[in-house]
């Protein structure tokens, strides 16, 4: 299934067989600019092009978090300085978060809202809708599909999405991410 998808920042472990299995590396993130002051395009992501002006991606992934910001989801990719991504993302001693991030011009903008770390208990699944550059995000649990945001991405080009994660916490250790399931297709 993966054979038309290419990594960006490839993790040193990899499983293809059945299903698409890696590990994080530890420092790694994608986030540019606002807040933080800094830029870390290290996350891992392995994106296939999307000839379409309008697309339909959901991923279930099974994130087993080690560490706080832990997290997994979709990735668009244009460039650096035009993407999103939509995740859950860990904090062990507290309420985890699902959220995304949308990033126009080279400035990252963060919308979440908390959810009990027992989500991580089963695989997560998220939605993404992309209509001539604007973009819904969501959550699915079950029969419930929550909008978790809507936006407006800038730049125009070869548009590139697929499965993501990464551990930002500077401890540098990993997490292990199962991509269950991924579709994509044109709507």
């Amino acid at each position: 299934m993966w054979q038309d998808y290419e990594w960006i920042n490839q993790p040193n472990k990899i499983d293809m067989h059945e299903q698409l299995k890696f590990t994080t590396e530890g420092d790694t993130d994608f986030w540019r600019n606002t807040y933080y002051q800094f830029n870390r395009m290290t996350g891992h992501a392995l994106l296939k092009s999307i000839p379409s002006a309008s697309f339909s991606c959901r991923i279930e992934v099974k994130l087993n978090p080690r560490q706080t910001y832990d997290q997994a989801g979709i990735l668009l990719y244009l460039n650096e300085d035009h993407w999103l991504k939509v995740s859950a993302e860990f904090i062990p001693d507290g309420k985890s978060h699902l959220g995304a991030v949308v990033t126009s011009f080279g400035y990252s903008d963060w919308s979440s809202r908390d959810i009990e770390n027992t989500v991580f208990d089963h695989a997560l699944t998220f939605e993404l809708v992309f209509k001539n550059q604007d973009v819904e995000l969501y959550f699915v649990d079950g029969e419930t599909k929550e909008q978790l945001r809507i936006a407006h991405l800038h730049g125009e080009g070869d548009w590139k999405v697929g499965p993501y994660a990464c551990s930002p916490n500077l401890e540098e250790q990993g997490c292990d991410v199962e991509v269950v399931a991924f579709d994509c297709h044109e709507v």
